[in-house]
Formats: structure tokens, sequence, C-alpha cells
């Protein structure tokens, strides 16, 4: 849900928890805090989402986690390189103040 009438659609489905996708290209965090600032709802953004802007997408009350492929990347998944991938795992959450 990344525009008003996205997330008005789905207030009126009952929804009170929405995926923010693409988060970046959507308007990244300032987006994000204006849809937080009128609609009382929950939101986890994903598409974008950095090591590098984590916490300023954790800092908004409204967000409840944020996704990012850059932890998990498929290419380690398919290869089954579970170490290399707990060490990017392991950085993301260190990352996270």
């Amino acid at each position: 849900m990344n525009s008003p009438s996205l997330v008005e659609q789905a207030m009126e489905m009952g929804l009170h928890t929405l995926k923010f996708f693409p988060a970046e290209p959507s308007g990244g965090v300032a987006m994000l805090k204006a849809l937080a600032a009128v609609y009382p709802v929950k939101f986890m953004p994903t598409g974008g989402v950095t090591q590098t802007n984590i916490n300023q997408y954790l800092s908004i009350s409204a967000v409840l986690a944020c996704g990012g492929t850059w932890m998990v990347p498929t290419d380690l998944i398919d290869k089954k390189q579970w170490d290399e991938l707990a060490v990017l795992v392991k950085a993301a959450v260190e990352s996270v103040s």
C-alpha cells in the first residue's frame, strides 16, 4: 500500500497492517510518515530498504518491521551458503539501533 487510496481500500476491507511497497520508489520515509500521520494503520516497508536506511524507517512509530533482501540474497540461498547468510543477517540485526 503506497498511496492514500490504496490504504483507504485496505482499511475498508478491515486491514490494519499493510506492506508499504516499493518503499523507496514510492517516496520512502517521507511518504510513509505522511501516510502514518493520517491513517491509523501499521506498515511494513519493503523495496529499497537497506542497511543504510532501515533505522529511518524503524523510527516511525507506525512501522512494525522492515523487509530487506540485502541480508538474504537469493544466490546465497540457492548455493546453501548458510554461514554467509548468517553473517549478513547478524550485521543487519546489529545495524538496527
